[in-house]
């Protein structure tokens, strides 16, 4: 990622110390995804982690993170999100910022969506203030390291299961959706995936069951 970043800016127009750039249409393979790549952060433990994420001095990362947790949405989708996306109480999901490109008009799938915004998540930005016209003006490297740290120093304290990442609160989020009953079909289109993702990834995960004597 970081490489590509460099041949990219070695061959701008402006800069040009190489022709072209070598790795322009290399695409990195994902890797083989595992059982734990869905990770479910406990009821017991998400005020932790969101107390855990409060920083006084500068952004709160604990309302990012909340809003994450709130809406299912992915890191770049909310550091993009604007004040003109919300209508009747519903912000439009059609952005992406992303760590290499900046901003892009398009979602990781390429789907536009819809989400209701719940009481917590007015709540939230009423707290976080129009200083922008991105809700979240905020720098998402320095969410994303202050975000590992933060979880590392719980885990390696023993208070989390896991050391977190930042999708694990769109996991979460998902996880706790289909736990209230709601449609395979709606979670999909709230979380901007298919049902076939949904029912794949998140139905057999969202909590642990006793095996019953039968």
């Amino acid at each position: 990622m970081y490489l590509k970043g460099l041949y990219r800016w070695a061959a701008s127009e402006d800069i040009a110390l190489i022709e072209r750039n070598p790795i322009a249409n290399f695409k990195m393979p994902k890797p083989p995804q595992e059982d734990e790549d869905v990770i479910v952060i406990p009821r017991s433990e998400t005020a932790l982690v969101l107390v855990a994420l409060e920083n006084p001095r500068g952004a709160n990362w604990s309302l990012y993170a909340e809003f994450m947790l709130q809406t299912a949405m992915r890191t770049g989708e909310v550091r993009a999100l604007k004040w003109d996306d919300i209508k009747d109480n519903k912000i439009l999901v059609h952005s992406n910022y992303t760590l290499t490109h900046g901003l892009k008009n398009s979602t990781k799938t390429n789907r536009k969506r819809w989400v209701p915004l719940n009481k917590k998540c007015l709540a939230l930005l009423s707290e976080v203030g129009t200083t922008d016209e991105f809700i979240f003006p905020w720098n998402r490297y320095a969410y994303q390291s202050y975000f590992y740290d933060r979880m590392k120093t719980l885990h390696r304290a023993g208070l989390t299961e896991h050391r977190y990442r930042p999708y694990d609160l769109r996991h979460t989020a998902i996880s706790r959706w289909l736990e209230e009953k709601i449609p395979v079909a709606q979670v999909a289109n709230w979380a901007g995936n298919s049902s076939e993702v949904i029912w794949k990834h998140y139905v057999n995960v969202t909590q642990e069951y006793e095996m019953p004597e039968l």
